[in-house]
């Protein structure tokens, strides 16, 4: 991974594809909140190894604005390949949508563990109460420790040691609210394919309503992991999670046909 761009809150990291490998598209992972890029090592580099090179930004949640300035850049550098693909975990599937729903030039988005709280004021998915989540403590309201905040990300044994390392995670970042600037768009605005991902037993955010959200996006369709935990893209499924991932970026390159009938 070298890092190629960053700010006080907001990095760039990129993931290269094999040498000789004829490249497939660009996707940009845009990370979750509390989350250093390293935290996709092992993501990124399986859809890599699958000849897409990977941009991972980071800081979603921390400075919307300059993250999605970071996008923005990616999506217009001509080196590299085309078509765009952002995948977004967390805060990071809501700045995705948000970009997909201004027009930005992606052909498809991925989403997990998308933040969607029911509000029952809210009519067409735009308000800021719609991108917030469960505040990261138990039933009684108690913040839960270091570990178990990582419990509630991942359950893969692997993935929990990466989460360990100094550096690789904000354990508190889950009880932070998305800020203001950060909300979702009107479902109806997107109008890229997009696969959303959820695991079952995800306790950081409202799965039902997420679910819900998403069924009024056109062309979205909704999986769950068994048994999986907030971080779908990093959980004990990975590999099933990832393989369904480039099987939807395949399909849209195939004009949006199914390859596996």
């Amino acid at each position: 991974m070298t890092v190629t761009s960053s700010t006080s809150t907001v990095t760039t990291t990129a993931i290269e594809i094999k040498p000789g490998a004829n490249p497939r598209g660009t996707v940009t992972m845009i990370a979750g909140r509390g989350e250093a890029a390293s935290v996709y090592d092992r993501f990124a580099g399986r859809i890599a190894y699958d000849a897409y090179p990977v941009r991972v930004v980071t800081g979603a949640a921390a400075d919307p604005q300059a993250a999605a300035e970071a996008v923005h850049a990616v999506l217009n550098d001509p080196e590299l390949p085309t078509p765009h693909f952002l995948v977004g975990s967390d805060a990071g599937g809501v700045l995705a949508l948000d970009l997909a729903a201004d027009e930005a030039p992606v052909a498809g988005v991925v989403i997990a563990g998308l933040p969607v709280a029911p509000s029952p004021a809210a009519t067409d998915g735009t308000t800021a109460s719609d991108a917030g989540s469960t505040p990261a403590a138990d039933a009684s309201g108690t913040v839960l420790d270091p570990e178990a905040q990582i419990g509630r990300r991942s359950t893969c044994p692997v993935h929990q040691s990466v989460l360990r390392q100094p550096g690789n995670l904000d354990p508190a970042a889950l009880s932070t609210p998305l800020p203001a600037s950060l909300s979702l768009p009107a479902p109806e605005s997107v109008k890229v394919p997009v696969l959303g991902v959820y695991g079952e037993s995800d306790d950081v955010v409202d799965v039902n309503a997420g679910t819900a959200w998403l069924t009024r996006v056109p062309g979205a369709a909704v999986v769950r992991t068994a048994d999986g935990a907030h971080d779908a893209l990093n959980d004990r499924s990975h590999r099933s999670v990832a393989a369904r991932i480039v099987q939807f970026l395949e399909d849209i390159k195939n004009d949006g046909s199914p390859i596996l009938r």
